[in-house]
């Protein structure tokens, strides 16, 4: 784990340095710094986890009193920081949406893991001793169990959103009233894709609950806790008469806790 440390002077008690701070699980992270302000040129970045200013550790301390301790220096300032990897190891699973030459738009579902294994690893795996070895079997786990039928669902629910607007028209140009026992294949096509897209997120639910025992029980003597990893995403309004729109919670992989001790 790489430490940093940056040291400035301040002019007066008054002189903004331009950085900013947020309060995390991990303690103290550096959540901006100012192009303009004098921390700019220096080796500190977004997401470092701040160890101590002037020698003062900053465990414990609200980013309010970190910041209050700024302040109040004069003269030589000095910031320890180390590279702070967040506790999760997540992935993406999002729709590219192309026009081609002839003015059709493609769409592709794309999955890919948000940071690779070479650069994944955890603060607190780090912090609590999780050898490599263990580290790269539950980032594998995550991306060969866990992102495949996730991809799989977001493949159905595109699917499934074409075929409902290719019904929704076809309905609006035929019109009329089709009868009992005379359901178009169109409409026998999309009640099926609703009972297997449930099915599908039944997989994925089932799937991060099994890989997260697997990795708690790898994790167990470190103290460290897993859990299923989720993301909101908006979705489309359904009626004119709806107040609001839903939010549907996708699974995106596993974030880790610290047990206390």
């Amino acid at each position: 784990m790489s430490h940093y440390t940056a040291t400035i002077t301040k002019q007066s008690k008054h002189q903004s340095i331009g950085i900013g701070l947020k309060e995390t699980d991990a303690g103290l992270t550096i959540s901006s710094i100012n192009s303009e302000g004098p921390l700019s040129q220096t080796c500190l970045k977004p997401g470092m986890k701040l160890l101590s200013i002037n020698n003062i550790e900053v465990s414990g301390l609200s980013s309010r009193q970190a910041v209050q301790i700024m302040k109040d220096a004069e003269g030589k300032l000095a910031l320890s920081a180390v590279d702070f990897v967040p506790a999760n190891i997540t992935f993406q699973v999002a729709v590219s949406r192309v026009r081609n030459d002839n003015g059709q738009i493609n769409e592709r579902v794309l999955a890919t893991m948000k940071r690779d294994i070479n650069n994944a690893t955890p603060t607190i795996f780090m912090e609590a001793g999780v050898p490599s070895n263990t580290f790269s079997k539950i980032y594998t786990l995550i991306e060969s169990e866990l992102l495949p039928p996730a991809m799989a669902l977001r493949s159905h629910e595109t699917t499934y959103d074409k075929e409902m607007q290719s019904y929704t028209g076809k309905q609006m140009v035929k019109g009329g009233i089709i009868g009992f026992g005379t359901e178009s294949n169109h409409e026998k096509k999309v009640l099926q894709m609703v009972k297997q897209g449930a099915q599908l997120q039944r997989n994925v639910d089932l799937k991060a609950e099994q890989v997260k025992d697997q990795i708690n029980a790898m994790l167990a003597r470190y103290n460290i806790m897993a859990a299923v990893a989720l993301e909101s995403r908006r979705l489309v309004k359904y009626s004119s008469k709806q107040k609001q729109a839903n939010t549907a919670l996708d699974v995106v992989g596993i974030q880790f806790f610290p047990i206390p001790m």
